[in-house]
């Protein structure tokens, strides 16, 4: 009697270390398709913000032409709008340099900073507190790259 005993006792520790290991094995998928839905809505996002952005150039084309032309700003205004376009393109790339470094994105958005960041209007974004909401670890990177100088 003993041994039938120990012998089932046997089997239901199998079928619960099985069921432990499709317990785990279930919950890795649903994590795998967590992180999958997570990539998929910060793209979106991404996309989202930078097609808002894109809107608001359009509206103000004359100022941003200037802006990435390295043209003279006139003071007030424009200047004032300019900044405040620059700031706006500041968080889509702050976001994605944030959004890169915790593994959403594949590409490193530091590419295309190093244009922005030679853009004369960026000595008047940090002087006139356009980077006042920025990241410390972005600000620094973003001045590195300044004081680097263009490729």
């Amino acid at each position: 009697m003993n041994s039938k005993l120990s012998d089932w006792s046997s089997i239901a520790e199998i079928v619960a270390a099985i069921g432990v290991i499709l317990s785990l094995m279930f919950v890795g998928f649903q994590i795998r398709d967590g992180n999958r839905e997570t990539v998929a809505a910060t793209m979106q996002a991404a996309l989202d913000s930078e097609t808002r952005f894109q809107s608001t150039i359009a509206l103000h084309a004359k100022t941003w032409s200037k802006v990435t032309n390295g043209q003279e700003l006139a003071d007030g205004e424009e200047l004032a709008q300019a900044i405040a376009l620059y700031t706006m393109l500041m968080t889509v790339y702050e976001n994605r340099f944030h959004q890169f470094r915790s593994g959403y994105f594949d590409r490193d958005p530091e590419e295309v900073l190093v244009s922005i960041v030679h853009l004369p209007i960026y000595d008047e974004w940090r002087l006139k507190g356009g980077a006042r909401t920025r990241s410390p670890e972005f600000l620094k990177l973003l001045d590195e790259m300044r004081a680097a100088g263009p490729d």
